[in-house]
């Protein structure tokens, strides 16, 4: 049983460039095209579902939950709050000397901000996945339960997150742990019954490439809806078409990546994959720091047409990826193994 499959690597670094293309949408229902806006949000999932996987092909067999919620925390807790402290303070600068904000305005702004469980908006993803891993037992529970029931409850919960959406703000960690809980034992599921997947995998595939289809054109073209859903859990607001998509594009991309493996080796690739979590972190300072930037020279980049809508996302994509892979590797090198409980590289 291999471990480290580079298809997994390549998938890992795809999913990182979905999430910082998602963050990065200019002009957003205003010219940039819809269709493929929602192709692009919520990239989240596919690192849901390569946690699943891993879960049960690394960590499964010899199971320590001391040992491994110890490295969690080490890896990806302390780099959350060493990253939020420094978002929060390039935020209290903005208010202080961008916007003026008097000092109890501030204050305010800070309990507001913090009391989220998160400072910079895609960091709303540690609270919920650490969340998941502190639920471990869960899911080691749910690996050992028979093919047919493993199979069952996942469809039931798949169910039950196309209906709940996703919680308002990304706040409710327990809501986006129940939302994101099928990607994480889909990712399971791929792993445990290998068998199933390589012996129906065109099945799969073709149902796959028939979700993300279906559910693009229903959303972009007849229920007209931008990017994620979000509301309430109790609250009924239809179907999720963004949660069927991910599902969908979940085995697709895998199959990409596949495909890709057996073909080439894509060093830049592997290198995005290696630092993954370092731009999911940093990134979000950059975008704060664009953002600044343009409110105090006081310019607006021009709503324009779907091609400068393109354009321009585009630009912000390169600043926010390079400038977050630059940054990595400059305290790569100057923190060492250090690094990995600051920026999780």
């Amino acid at each position: 049983m291999r471990k480290n499959q580079l298809e997994f690597t390549y998938m890992r670094g795809i999913a990182i460039i979905f999430i910082v293309l998602g963050h990065s949408i200019y002009n957003s229902g205003e010219g940039f095209p819809l269709l493929l806006e929602n192709l692009l949000r919520g990239g989240t999932a596919l690192f849901v579902f390569i946690s699943g996987y891993f879960f049960h092909r690394i960590f499964y067999k010899d199971f320590d939950y001391g040992k491994f919620m110890k490295n969690k925390v080490q890896n990806v807790l302390y780099p959350f709050l060493i990253v939020s402290f420094v978002g929060l303070f390039c935020f209290v600068l903005r208010w202080i000397f961008l916007e003026h904000q008097p000092v109890e305005k501030v204050l305010l702004y800070i309990y507001y901000t913090v009391r989220n469980g998160y400072i910079l908006y895609p960091h709303w993803y540690i609270p919920f996945i650490m969340a998941v891993f502190l639920f471990s037992p869960i899911f080691l529970w749910f690996i050992r339960c028979s093919q047919q029931m493993r199979w069952t409850l996942f469809i039931i919960s798949c169910v039950v997150a196309i209906l709940m959406h996703r919680p308002i703000g990304n706040v409710n960690f327990i809501h986006s742990l129940v939302y994101f809980m099928p990607f994480y034992l889909i990712g399971i599921l791929y792993s445990q019954d290998e068998h199933v997947v390589s012996r129906y995998g065109s099945i799969f595939s073709a149902i796959a490439a028939i979700l993300v289809l279906v559910s693009l054109v229903e959303q972009s073209y007849i229920s007209v809806h931008i990017g994620n859903y979000h509301k309430a859990p109790f609250e009924y607001n239809g179907i999720d078409w963004q949660f069927i998509q991910k599902l969908g594009l979940c085995i697709l991309v895998l199959n990409f990546c596949e495909w890709l493996s057996t073909r080439s080796r894509l060093p830049w690739l592997v290198e995005t994959a290696e630092m993954s979590f370092a731009i999911f972190f940093i990134h979000p300072l950059f975008d704060l720091l664009f953002n600044s930037t343009m409110t105090a020279i006081r310019y607006r980049l021009p709503p324009g047409s779907w091609v400068t809508s393109i354009l321009f996302s585009a630009g912000i994509f390169i600043f926010l990826m390079v400038g977050s892979i630059l940054t990595a590797k400059y305290l790569k090198k100057r923190l060492g193994n250090r690094s990995r409980m600051v920026i999780g590289w």
